[in-house]
């Protein structure tokens, strides 16, 4: 056989094995917490918003079988990015999903943003952000047992291969993830339009199951800040998230009942 061939059914049989018609593991993680409070600006509270939100979230997805969820963090404590990057892993999650809020020096900035990794080059700005997230991180020990090196050149060509597939399929998946939540926040006419990009975030990076992270809104705009804060706002952005994930889940399901008659 050769290693044409081989992709070809490599790449068909991940495809089915990474849809299966099973409860799919979501890992919420609500970022910051404890002494990391990220984005502060008067009463909104990076760390607290996106925890509730996650809270909220979380209790959707219990009341629905086609789901199991875990949390990173279920109370107000510092976790690292290694950290919850290894969860996740350990856990054996389907999707990641990292909950943040934003802050930008042009008050008007406003609206939802869905990150994800590819292979192409961010924007500055994007680039910017992630590296706000990300420096927690420098010069900690524990980035180096989620690493483990570069063995790609140690491993044979089959073994690269089967890396390489991995790598697309969650790369396409996260894309697709993140164009779900897009259409669902899209067409709400009374939601602000949300746009996808993409950034090296830790923890979209490091993950090797597909994800997305969601920054929820700007706390530096007084008009969406003050809507964060509401009990209100907050099951409405956990509804669409939830309705995104089914949504998901459904077209995934689909293909897999399509590929397998």
């Amino acid at each position: 056989m050769n290693l044409f061939n081989f992709r070809q059914i490599v790449a068909t049989g991940a495809l089915i094995w990474s849809t299966q018609a099973s409860a799919l593991h979501i890992m919420l993680d609500p970022g910051h917490g404890g002494v990391d409070t990220g984005a502060v600006h008067g009463a909104a509270k990076e760390a607290d918003l996106v925890l509730k939100v996650a809270q909220r979230l979380k209790k959707l997805l219990e009341k629905d079988t086609q789901f199991q969820v875990t949390l990173t963090r279920a109370q107000d404590r510092n976790i690292s990015l290694p950290a919850r990057v290894k969860m996740a892993e350990t856990a054996k999650a389907d999707l990641f999903v990292s909950l943040h809020a934003n802050a930008a020096s042009d008050q008007r900035a406003k609206g939802v943003e869905f990150f994800f990794q590819n292979n192409l080059p961010p924007d500055e700005e994007s680039l910017f952000l992630a590296s706000q997230e990300n420096q927690m991180i420098l010069n900690n020990k524990e980035i180096h047992d989620i690493s483990g090196g570069d063995e790609l050149s140690k491993k044979g060509d089959i073994a690269a291969i089967l890396e390489d597939l991995h790598r697309q399929n969650r790369m396409v998946s996260s894309l697709r993830l993140t164009q779900t939540l897009t259409h669902v926040w899209n067409n709400d006419e009374n939601a602000s339009q949300a746009t996808i990009k993409q950034a090296p975030f830790y923890v979209i990076s490091k993950t090797s199951m597909p994800s997305v992270l969601i920054e929820i809104g700007f706390l530096t705009n007084p008009r969406e800040a003050k809507k964060l804060l509401t009990t209100d706002y907050q099951n409405d952005l956990a509804q669409k998230i939830y309705s995104a994930l089914l949504s998901y889940k459904e077209k995934i399901d689909n293909h897999t009942a399509k590929t397998l008659n």
